[in-house]
């Protein structure tokens, strides 16, 4: 049984970037509700408020694969120096709504140095134009297609994980249960933040992402994971959260389900980081050895 770690206060350069935001007059990121609209927002925010670090990395290859609705863009991502590894699928964040593969490739570009996985990054499609499923249709797509096609990526014989981090961490964990019911063997799970039970919550993110139909879509495991009637035999999950995070209580409940299924479990609490952490490496130390304790964590664990 996990128990909740005490909170320290909430790391002083988070706080003075969430000052300055507020201090802007711009509004929260899916304020009125439009794809199109939030998404600008998302990356002028991201520009001046907490922007990507600059991480040295190894050529970047941008290609297609086949997806559930046409082709889908999609990055590979390689480790700067050394041997992989193993394969990571990643899943962006950013509410269902926004995000891409511009705003979370320094996420994969760390990944890929630290953890000395080769990162499929995946651009898949966003609310409210694609509402349930789309995303978690294109994100099971994404990973039967590097699992067809590990020569290419980390490598033949060499393990498979997903990941990814708030809304992409729910389609790491939803592709978690896909992987196991499609017999893919999967490494591990790295869930930074995920929201895994959407019935708890009714924001705008989730209006938009499960759509009319959101009561009964909710209750769908490929929407909350948390529901599925059986967690047991998943894959090794790394949980990475912090106290002051929205989703702290949802991670907490969600790894205490996973491990009372007996599925190995590694929870990362930080007791000064909130929702995003990930995102805020290059303004923030605390966020930054956050997060290159969860890549040490899945290089461990890649190498079991």
């Amino acid at each position: 049984m996990f128990e909740p770690i005490e909170k320290k206060p909430l790391d002083a350069a988070i706080v003075q970037m969430q000052q300055r935001w507020q201090e802007s007059g711009i509004p929260d990121l899916y304020a009125g509700g439009n794809g199109p609209v939030s998404r600008e927002r998302g990356r002028n925010v991201r520009a001046v408020f907490y922007p990507k670090p600059k991480l040295p990395h190894a050529p970047i290859e941008h290609l297609n694969i086949p997806g559930p609705a046409g082709d889908m863009a999609v990055r590979i991502i390689r480790p700067v120096a050394g041997e992989p590894t193993g394969t990571l699928v990643y899943y962006h964040g950013g509410g269902f709504i926004l995000g891409d593969l511009d705003s979370h490739e320094a996420h994969a570009i760390r990944l890929a140095n630290q953890a000395g996985v080769v990162v499929l990054n995946v651009d898949y499609r966003l609310a409210p134009e694609d509402p349930f499923p789309a995303a978690i249709d294109d994100a099971e797509a994404a990973v039967a297609w590097a699992h067809a096609h590990l020569d290419r990526l980390g490598g033949s014989g060499r393990p498979l994980a997903i990941g990814g981090d708030s809304a992409g961490g729910n389609l790491a964990a939803a592709v978690a249960l896909y992987c196991r019911d499609a017999g893919i063997a999967l490494a591990a799970q790295l869930l930074l933040y995920p929201v895994t039970d959407l019935t708890r919550l009714n924001g705008i993110p989730e209006q938009a992402y499960l759509g009319d139909k959101s009561a009964n879509r909710g209750l769908s495991p490929r929407a909350s994971p948390a529901l599925a009637p059986s967690l047991a035999g998943l894959a090794p999950a790394l949980i990475g959260v912090g106290s002051y995070d929205f989703l702290y209580q949802d991670n907490m409940n969600y790894a205490n389900a996973l491990n009372a299924a007996r599925v190995p479990v590694l929870l990362r609490q930080y007791p000064d980081l909130n929702h995003g952490f990930f995102s805020y490496t290059a303004i923030s130390s605390s966020s930054a050895a956050a997060a290159d304790q969860l890549c040490a964590d899945l290089r461990a664990m890649m190498q079991i």
